[in-house]
């Protein structure tokens, strides 16, 4: 591997890539439906007391997210495929340049159209911000977790390009990937919780055999025996969704409304509390005298930790394994081909 050669491989597939307007298209469409959304989160919110700042950043990362997942895998899910097809690929494998060369050079290339997106939807992350109710360190970091998000997705859709003959059925099978993510993962984990759910003895702090004739019934721990979700057994299940992750490394709001309810009107935060709730598991005292006030048995989601660190290390070492595939496909000279794919 040289830089050199890398940065060759990235620049040749820049230059092709402007060669066409429908890259300049797509970038102007993105900026006006990442601003009009951000101009209806703001109007819808004018008139409220709620946390408009937060709420408004949410909204933008959730969407920003959500569109970069569908526009990301056409970047390079027909990068090797389409290259072999019209004969680039061969005249690109005879020059000095090495399989991990070109496979960067294009995951470089594709990484950059990426970045001009997200960075066309920054601005209105700091309007968000502008707003107030928004740390600037967790604004930054949730920008950064996205990149990376966005980087592993490339290299997924450029390993299935290396793997499948037509660009086609390498594309379909991007965006059949990047929906498991962020859907089967997240019905899997409800699905499991079926499996490790039963009836256990529980340590209660309430009152025994409630209701209770007395006036003023009193509460104590005792045994008891109820049904208990070990959501922490299968928790690994939300860090593999991409908008877990990234809900989880976003700031918690830093300011409430009036009754205090602004941050959990907050879409990223509640995904968040969720995440850290499944992985810390049942409560080792349940509480059913809340009402009254037990403070030292209420339970503090933030306790079990951050769920995006775990998640993020998986898409990462996810990256790094597509990225050593596709090397070792586009590596010559090659033993078998599919029948039907040109060299040259």
């Amino acid at each position: 591997m040289t830089v050199s050669g890398t940065l060759t491989v990235a620049r040749l597939e820049l230059l092709q890539r402007a060669r066409g307007a429908r890259w300049y298209l797509a970038l102007g469409a993105w900026v006006v439906l990442i601003g009009g959304i951000t101009l209806l989160t703001w109007l819808g919110l004018s008139d409220t007391e709620v946390d408009a700042g937060g709420i408004t950043f949410d909204v933008v990362v959730f969407f920003v997210l959500g569109f970069g997942m569908l526009i990301m895998p056409a970047l390079t899910a027909t990068s090797v495929n389409g290259d072999r097809e019209h004969g680039v690929l061969a005249t690109l494998q005879t020059t000095l340049l090495t399989p991990l060369d070109i496979v960067l050079g294009k995951l470089a290339a594709s990484f950059v159209i990426s970045m001009a997106f997200l960075a066309a939807a920054v601005p209105f992350v700091l309007i968000a911000f502008l707003q107030g109710g928004v740390d600037l360190l967790g604004a930054a970091r949730v920008v950064l977790v996205m990149a990376a998000m966005l980087l592993v997705v490339c290299a997924i859709g450029l390993m299935f390009s290396s793997l499948v003959a037509r660009p086609v059925g390498s594309a379909v099978l991007t965006y059949l990937t990047v929906a498991g993510l962020t859907f089967l993962t997240t019905i899997t984990f409800f699905m499991s919780l079926l499996l490790v759910s039963g009836r256990e003895e529980v340590t209660v702090y309430g009152v025994e055999g409630y209701p209770s004739d007395g006036p003023t019934p009193t509460c104590s721990q005792y045994q008891d025996y109820q049904q208990v979700v070990h959501s922490e057994r299968v928790w690994w299940l939300l860090a593999l969704n991409p908008f877990v992750v990234v809900g989880d490394a976003a700031p918690a709001p830093t300011s409430e409304d009036e009754d205090g309810m602004g941050p959990s009107f907050a879409p990223l935060h509640l995904i968040s509390l969720g995440a850290r709730e499944a992985k810390d598991g049942p409560d080792a005292v349940v509480d059913q005298c809340w009402a009254q006030g037990s403070a030292e048995f209420e339970d503090d989601d933030a306790a079990a930790g951050p769920v995006w660190p775990y998640g993020l290390a998986l898409y990462l070492l996810a990256g790094a394994g597509a990225v050593t595939v596709a090397t070792r496909r586009v590596t010559t000279p090659v033993r078998r081909l599919p029948s039907g794919t040109r060299i040259a």
